[in-house]
């Protein structure tokens, strides 16, 4: 029984297949079919002693006795590559070129990127892609003039049959985006889930699509399926269906760091005094004690208040996140920078989701979109196998009229030491890093942004409200995702015991309002709110951009300065050409600024404002922190006073040891008298007793406390630090 390959549609991708089955010696059957290649093609060689593997064909026929299916498509889309399953039937092992060929095909250009494909290994593999497809000149010649009354458009109309033309040149350009003629349509990484929806509430049923790509791939209309009126009826609804869509959720990613020297304002940054500009910045002033208002608020003008405020101007923008999970678009809703007098400061971006309501849609945005470096490489795959856990593979900021700012992190291939300005990634570097006069940036967490995220779900909601009387306990208790989205674990849980995480979602939530659909919850890391749409979008959504913004920007601020106030502990104290007591009197001074200006034990006087801040105190151990900084400014002033005790010993010893010096000639004057012997002789001889004396007394002492002469009279703080 021998074992047949039946080769489906051409492209890029079947050319490698082929190359392996004749590097195999294996038997196969290529009929060069295109795009859409059935089973039936094959029919005419069928028996029931063989065994056939079919490669990419749509069954449309009753498969023979012994088969089996090569595909990674509809139904079979969380599937490997079919070169990467083929190479597996083979045993062999795919070289560089095939593994970015499988990961084109797979995963288009996102795959490539989680390759760390180089634009020149993307544009060669594309190019390749499209010319085994058929493409020619022409087509490229007719993307072109597609292209031409774009006018930043995501629906395009296409003047060629062969939509990868377009696909190509707008990948970077749009995250999703839909490409047209009159006989077909192709949605491009738009949930394929919300696509299928879509398509049936027109009355497009299953047998008239295809789709592929992960979940948020492609999914391609069958050319013919409609009449070219009926495609821009449908074009209409889609364009439609997206005009009315409101947030799903709202994310915002803040970066504490620190810095050295001033913050120097440039480009596009605008330093922005508080005002009164609607309902929710006046909620948001009053909702706060008046010695807050004054840390927060830039009322003293830009470089006499303790914090000064920035907004970076922008008209519109998007933050896209590239993962394993999917290719997501958020809009910018604002970037802002906050730098305080201790020298810390936190970039902040706000973010708006319109599209992606899955529950795992969200916990890949916030886990996936705050990661700024890789906490690790894998052992066996390097940042490959990083990307794959939970490093995203690109993330892009792109501002209107500017250039999209990527970062894919492949320089963190080769390993190698990293200082704190090398972690951070290309768009963050170009927005803030010249703005700083001495340039010394470092993030003060770790490799993750903190997190504020509001997600709009009735659904889940309802589900985690409910009250069981027997164990007196809500469902949210013992709800993996609460804990995922609560955690920010966008792969599932991390921890593994059922007692640690009842207990973790315990201490972390804040359900005061869960009876009327609203829960919050506080890690070291997030504050993260669950909510019904219309709550969300009509009220909890203007408190999250203020009032809990402001409250986690000074949690923030807290604990990005007691780390820069112990880092300026070590170094006054590391550093031997410092004078040490000057460095701790400016250090301390500058510490009683920060306790007197910044750190506040309460910060407004509504009963939830209290509960939230104490909790969040708590969990993110600010005081645990703070008494530990006490405790290191304490030794460093009682480490100072030994010090500066211990150079005045030593300058009154050596006071001492001079006036003894001299205590002979005063000893033999005081018993004898100066005016014993006659004038001339009393005063030559008294001269050389003196001198012998002093003589005599300065060997002994230099011989029992082996005193050097030269450097007798040193200075205390120089001998200090020899």
């Amino acid at each position: 029984m021998a074992q047949i390959f039946l080769l489906g549609g051409n492209d890029l991708e079947m050319i490698e297949i082929k190359h392996l089955l004749e590097q195999s010696g294996k038997c196969f059957y290529d009929r060069e079919l295109t795009w859409g290649a059935k089973l039936s093609d094959y029919k005419d060689i069928f028996n029931d002693t063989d065994t056939f593997i079919a490669i990419e064909l749509q069954e449309d026929i009753t498969p023979p006795k012994n088969y089996k299916t090569i595909d990674h498509h509809g139904k079979f889309s969380q599937r490997e590559s079919s070169l990467q399953q083929l190479a597996k039937i083979l045993g062999l092992d795919l070289n560089r070129w095939q593994q970015l060929v499988a990961a084109n095909d797979a995963h288009y250009i996102s795959g490539l990127k989680q390759l760390c494909a180089t634009p020149e290994e993307i544009e060669k593999i594309r190019k390749a892609d499209r010319i085994a497809h058929g493409v020619t000149l022409e087509d490229e010649a007719a993307a072109k003039q597609s292209l031409q009354t774009l006018n930043g458009q995501n629906i395009i109309y296409s003047h060629t049959s062969h939509f990868s033309t377009i696909s190509d040149r707008v990948y970077n350009e749009f995250t999703h985006y839909v490409i047209y003629n009159d006989e077909k349509i192709v949605f491009y990484g738009y949930e394929i889930k919300k696509v299928i929806e879509f398509l049936h509430r027109n009355k497009i049923d299953d047998s008239n699509y295809y789709f592929g790509g992960g979940d948020y791939g492609f999914l391609g209309i069958i050319e013919g399926t409609l009449s070219g009126k009926e495609i821009q009826k449908l074009i209409k609804e889609f364009k439609d269906m997206q005009k009315q869509k409101e947030i799903i959720s709202y994310h915002t990613f803040m970066l504490p760091f620190t810095f050295k020297g001033a913050f120097q304002k440039k480009e596009n940054w605008i330093y922005k005094p508080y005002a009164v500009e609607n309902h929710e910045t006046y909620n948001e002033y009053l909702y706060f004690y008046k010695h807050v208002q004054e840390a927060l608020f830039n009322k003293k003008g830009e470089g006499d208040s303790f914090s000064d405020y920035y907004e970076y101007k922008i008209q519109e923008g998007i933050y896209v996140i590239d993962c394993k999970k999917g290719k997501y678009t958020l809009e910018i809703d604002g970037i802002s920078l906050r730098t305080f007098q201790t020298d810390v400061a936190i970039l902040t971006f706000n973010l708006i989701n319109k599209e992606y309501g899955n529950p795992q849609d969200i916990l890949a945005i916030n886990d996936y979109g705050r990661r700024i470096y890789p906490p690790f490489l894998n052992l066996e795959k390097g940042l490959q196998g990083t990307k794959e856990v939970l490093l995203a593979n690109a993330l892009t900021l792109q501002l209107q009229g500017e250039d999209p700012i990527e970062e894919n992190f492949c320089r963190f291939e080769e390993v190698k030491d990293h200082d704190a300005e090398d972690l951070l990634p290309s768009f963050i570097k170009i927005l803030i890093k010249k703005n700083f006069s001495e340039q010394k940036i470092k993030p003060i967490i770790d490799d993750r942004m903190f997190l504020l995220s509001q997600y709009h779900n009735d659904d889940i909601v309802n589900k985690l409200k409910v009250f069981d009387e027997d164990k007196n306990e809500y469902a949210y208790a013992k709800s993996d995702f609460w804990y995922e989205y609560l955690f920010v674990d966008g792969n599932g849980k991390t921890c593994q015991s059922r007692h640690m995480c009842q207990k973790l979602i315990t201490e972390s939530s804040y359900d005061r309002w869960i009876e009327s659909g609203t829960l919050f919850g506080i890690s070291r890391y997030s504050f993260v709110s669950l909510t019904g749409k219309e709550f969300g979008n009509n009220i909890l959504l203007g408190h999250t951009r203020t009032i809990y913004f402001q409250m986690f920007t000074l949690l923030l601020a807290y604990r990005a300065s007691i780390i820069k106030f112990s880092d300026e502990i070590q170094n006054t104290t590391d550093n031997k050409n410092r004078d040490l007591s000057q460095s701790t009197r400016k250090l301390y001074k500058k510490y009683l600024n920060y306790l007197n200006k910044l750190y506040f034990k309460e910060l407004t006087a509504q009963d939830q404002g209290i509960e939230l801040y104490n909790q969040a105190m708590q969990i993110m151990e600010i005081s645990k922190y703070m008494h530990d900084l006490d405790n290191e400014m304490n030794e460093l002033h009682t480490f100072v006073e030994m010090i500066e005790e211990k150079e005045t010993t030593k300058t009154m010893n050596k006071l001492t040891e001079l006036g003894t010096i001299f205590l002979p000639g005063t000893f033999i004057a005081g018993m004898l008298g100066m005016n014993v012997l006659p004038a001339g002789i009393s005063g030559w001889l008294w001269s050389g007793v003196t001198f012998l004396g002093i003589f005599y007394v300065t060997k002994k002492i230099t011989q029992r406390y082996n005193i050097n002469l030269k450097t007798f009279f040193t200075s205390p703080k120089k001998e200090h630090h020899e």
